[in-house]
Formats: structure tokens, sequence, C-alpha cells
């Protein structure tokens, strides 16, 4: 097997233990495991996800809520008893992580913004967590641990410095670790995720990459399960990147069609192109993240397009 095998493994059995051994279970033996590596916290938290995401076995009774007398009756010892035990550890591991995962709702606070909202929460540790649009976290402060999930959206996180409590942000197939720091994670889609360092460092890990580098203030990653890219973002960008927190949009060169994608995040009403040659335009400017008709205007201004007659839906934009 190799490592990430190994690790898959090791969640799996920590996964069964938490809940087979009750008041018994060894908590500071798991948490030294989940520290050790944060491609165990990766790892271990994937796992548990697709439980939670999974069927509870009692839906698999019929509709008739009848059960098949047959299932009662002894059965012939089996022959192939490897299987049988395999099987039954399967089975088990399914169990554990099912009550694991009603369990594991304990502790956690929710919280999230619709489209178009922004929210400002202060975490007990002093924490500052920034919520963009149509995003949703749920975060635990333990005396040994501070984790936030992202589970849609976007957040920024200026972190209260305590080196005892490393706080970690997962989404996704990634994790990101910081003692003292602010940065943000985007969770573009199932696979992918953004973090920006603004201050500070952070350690990144994904399922499948063995070590990552670290971020340092102005790098960026792009996370994906099995490679991390990091470039570096220049203050002039860092700050218009950052622009959301103030409910602003600000572009310097984007494209008009990455503009648009941007716009379309924040408000019901669409902005849309008639015509795919308008994706390519540059634009320039900061406009209020949720007035799309102040940025159709500022389009029409500057390139002359012209604005299909009024949609409750969407604003359609037309070449000259």
């Amino acid at each position: 097997m190799n490592q990430h095998e190994l690790i898959e493994a090791a969640g799996s059995r920590w996964l069964a233990a938490r809940d087979g051994a009750g008041e018994d279970f060894a908590d500071a033996e798991f948490n030294r495991w989940l520290e050790a590596d944060i491609r165990h916290r990766v790892v271990f938290l994937r796992l548990e996800s697709h439980w939670q995401r999974s069927d509870r076995l009692c839906n698999l009774r019929p509709l008739d809520r009848s059960i098949d007398a047959d299932l009662l009756r002894p059965r012939p010892a089996l022959r192939n008893w490897p299987v049988a035990a395999a099987a039954a550890a399967l089975l088990l591991v399914m169990a554990a992580a099912g009550f694991m995962a009603i369990a594991q709702g304990f502790g956690w606070q929710h919280y999230e913004t619709r489209i178009g909202g922004l929210s400002r929460i202060v975490l007990e540790d002093g924490s500052v967590v920034d919520l963009n649009t149509n995003s949703e976290i749920h975060v635990r402060l333990s005396g040994t641990k501070r984790e936030v999930r992202l589970l849609r959206g976007e957040g920024r996180f200026q972190v209260a410095h305590d080196s005892s409590r490393p706080f970690t942000v997962s989404a996704a197939s990634a994790a990101v670790r910081a003692v003292g720091t602010a940065f943000s994670v985007r969770l573009r889609d199932s696979a992918r995720v953004d973090v920006l360092v603004s201050e500070g460092m952070v350690a990144i890990a994904a399922a499948r990459v063995a070590r990552a580098p670290p971020l340092s203030a102005g790098e960026a990653a792009i996370v994906l399960p099995d490679r991390v890219s990091v470039s570096r973002v220049e203050p002039q960008q860092l700050e218009s990147r950052m622009a959301w927190t103030s409910g602003r949009l600000e572009f310097r060169g984007e494209t008009l069609g990455e503009a648009v994608a941007e716009f379309n995040r924040y408000n019901r009403r669409q902005l849309k192109l008639a015509d795919r040659s308008l994706a390519a335009l540059r634009v320039g400017g900061t406009f209020n993240a949720t007035d799309p008709e102040s940025f159709a205007a500022a389009l029409v201004s500057a390139f002359k397009l012209q604005v299909e007659p009024a949609d409750s839906d969407a604003i359609v934009l037309k070449p000259p």
C-alpha cells in the first residue's frame, strides 16, 4: 500500500473505533494521530463527509415495512469465512460511521449567507470570519483545536494567535492550517479550492499530495486533490481580490466574461452576453457588488454596448 492508502486505512479504523469504544476511547491518541500530519485530517474529514451524505441503513426497509421471515432463519456456516469476516468488518465500519456522523453534529456552529449577502462573524477565540455571498461554514472550537468546514462559497479568516490550538479550514479534499494569520478560502467546485494569504503563513494539504509547500503573505494557491499550484500575487491584485469584504468588486484588466461571472455570484438578476465576442473585452474599475445595473451602464458608456429592454430576471448586453 502507498502512503495515501495507509492514511485512508488508518482513518477508516479511527472512524469505526470512535463509536465502538464508547467512553473508553483514547481521545488523546486519536488527536495525536490527527495532528501528526495535516493529510490525516483531510482524509478523516473526507471519509466522515462521505458517510454523512450516505443513506441511513434504516432506509433499506421495504416501503410496506415488512421483513422477510427467512432472514431470521439459521443459515449453514459459511465456508469462505475470510470473505464473511471482511463483509462483517465493512458493515461494522458503515454502522460506526453512521453513528459517528450523528455524533459529530454536536458542538458545531452553523453560519451562512444568501446570494448578495455578506456577514462578519467574531468567534469565541477572537478570530474574525468574513463570509462572502452564498456561503456556508460549520465552526467548532475546543481546548486543543479550532476547526472550520467550508461547505460552499468563500470566507476570509483573520485568525487570533494561539499556538496551542491550530486553526484549520477544510474544503472539499483540501485543508488549510494556521496559528495566527489572515487568508481567504474559496470553494470553486467539488474538486477545486482557491487559497489566498494576505498576512502570515499557512500550511496546505490535499488528499493525494505528499507534501505541499507552505503559503506566505502575497501568495495564492489552486488546490486540487492531486496537485497544488502556487503563484505570487502583486499588492494591487491582492487588494482587488479582497475588495468583496467591503461589498465591492474591483477589476484591473479582467475580461468582461470574468467580470460578469463575478457579478452573477452576488445577484439574482443575472448579467448575460448576447454575443460571445463581448467576453474578451477588458474591463477596469470599482463597483458595488450588488448593483449590476450600474456596471451595465458603465459598459454602455465605455464600449457603446446596448442593453435589451428591461427584463426582471436578466440584464442582456449586446454589441453596438
